[in-house]
């Protein structure tokens, strides 16, 4: 009998599939029965900012005339959005033949849900022909999934305390497995302002030819380093995500793309740009997924920035996150919080949550059991008419999301 997507789904969440268990062995040996062929590749790990990178990357190279296939993590609404081609979702009988593929030549290895995905990713594009694929790291990078396949372009975006359970507990420790996916004699884009030191000497000790994506964002336009003309900046989003993008731009330009090509597709991309659940206007709300604490740094910066402070949050995170390091990036722009309860079982309860927050220096107002009854008591209270900010996780996001 064939499965439908969503028994795909839920069988790969069983157990300890649908845990972590970082290491490449398992993965290369059944990508090896795939049999991918090699194709024009960029990798992009990171805290922060690697979802943007991922999607302007791919943006460009379509507006460029290129095939592109984009495997990027986690999804808000429907699964087929971590697997797109020319910006297209994965159809759910695609999917399944995927999940099939995988399936035919697992034999006995132990795959986890991304592991899984990943290389039902991998076989898709491979069916589809892509010229040029785009993979968003899940975690780390030197011992993720998305590392079996050895990059063309490595790009890392910022590097902050995030999965330290897994990665370390010290920039130190946690840059060099970011620096994982680059490789010997390829190039390795640097996008952000301030490379950590221990991320410049695992790039050097690998031996990739090291980029930093330096440029000075102005009001309307990016002068990046190199370029002989000024870039339109990308609408509505922070100046973090201007980084994110010129990574991307550098990493098609190290591929091979032409300057003049890549100059003349950018304000297209520019103008259309859009990344959900990353400071996305919906109505009265503002959505953003950010988790960790330079996350949090960046929305309050945009906040700030924008005039929009200070706001109603409605806030919901998993466990293992920092969430008193949460609080305290936000304080500045609350004008009190919800805590709500999250559709999975690795969610801080709301009344734990609410404790942890009003520790980190946020008002806690009320205590909800789903995003959208904490969408509905910040409403109530909300009778300014001001922005209400629903943020902590791609969880929260999605909740408001279902519910608009």
């Amino acid at each position: 009998m064939t499965w439908s997507l969503a028994q795909w789904l839920a069988w790969l969440e069983e157990g300890p599939r649908g845990g972590i268990d970082l290491g490449l062995d398992r993965v290369a040996r059944v990508a090896e029965r795939l049999a991918l062929a090699p194709r024009p590749t960029v990798t992009i790990a990171g805290t922060n900012g690697k979802g943007s990178c991922a999607q302007v990357a791919a943006d460009l190279a379509h507006a460029c005339g290129h095939r592109t296939g984009l495997y990027t993590s986690p999804h808000l609404l429907h699964f087929g959005e971590r697997i797109r081609i020319d910006g297209v979702l994965a159809s759910e009988a695609r999917l399944v033949s995927a999940f099939e593929a995988v399936e035919g030549v697992r034999q006995d290895e132990h795959l986890t849900y991304f592991e899984f995905t990943t290389l039902a990713a991998l076989w898709l594009f491979e069916q589809e022909a892509v010229d040029l694929r785009v993979l968003e790291v899940g975690l780390g990078g030197r011992l993720d999934a998305v590392n079996v396949i050895d990059a063309n372009v490595a790009v890392i975006t910022s590097i902050g305390l995030d999965h330290m359970a897994e990665l370390g507990d010290t920039i130190d420790a946690i840059a060099p497995e970011k620096a994982g996916v680059a490789r010997a004699g390829r190039p390795a884009i640097m996008a952000m302002a301030e490379p950590p030191r221990a991320l410049r000497a695992t790039l050097e000790r690998i031996g990739a030819q090291i980029l930093h994506a330096n440029l000075r964002v102005e009001k309307d336009t990016l002068q990046v380093a190199g370029w002989p003309q000024p870039l339109a900046r990308i609408r509505g989003y922070s100046d973090a995500l201007q980084r994110n993008a010129v990574g991307a731009l550098l990493a098609l330009e190290a591929l091979g793309l032409r300057q003049e090509t890549l100059a003349q597709n950018w304000p297209t991309v520019a103008e259309n740009f859009q990344l959900p659940g990353r400071q996305q206007r919906l109505g009265d709300l503002l959505l953003d997924v950010a988790h960790n604490q330079e996350a949090a740094e960046e929305l309050a910066r945009a906040l700030q920035t924008s005039g929009l402070a200070p706001c109603y949050l409605v806030l919901g995170m998993l466990e293992g996150k920092p969430v008193e390091a949460v609080a305290h990036s936000l304080a500045p722009v609350s004008q009190g919080v919800i805590s709500v309860d999250l559709d999975t079982p690795r969610a801080i309860p709301a009344h734990r949550l609410a404790e942890r927050l009003r520790a980190g220096g946020l008002e806690v107002l009320a205590e909800a059991p789903t995003v959208a009854e904490g969408v509905a008591r910040a409403r109530a209270l909300n009778t300014s008419g001001n922005t209400i900010v629903v943020s902590g996780s791609f969880f929260t996001v999605s909740g408001a999301l279902r519910g608009a």
